[in-house]
């Protein structure tokens, strides 16, 4: 099972994948959504780089 953390950061992850679907975003609601996604996707790729020491990121 992931870690409590890293399942965190993919929820959020996914929710900004869903609002980014919305046709109806303005320019600057899109921009910073897309900000988010890349902050985001640096953030999972370190905590499971180097988020536990770099060992696995699993809890038992």
């Amino acid at each position: 099972m992931l870690c409590e953390e890293l399942e965190l950061l993919e929820g959020q992850f996914d929710e900004i994948i869903t609002k980014l679907e919305d046709p109806n975003l303005t320019d600057e609601e899109r921009d910073a959504l897309e900000k988010a996604y890349h902050q985001l996707s640096h953030s999972i790729k370190d905590h499971q780089s180097i988020g536990h020491g770099g060992g696995p990121c699993y809890e038992e």
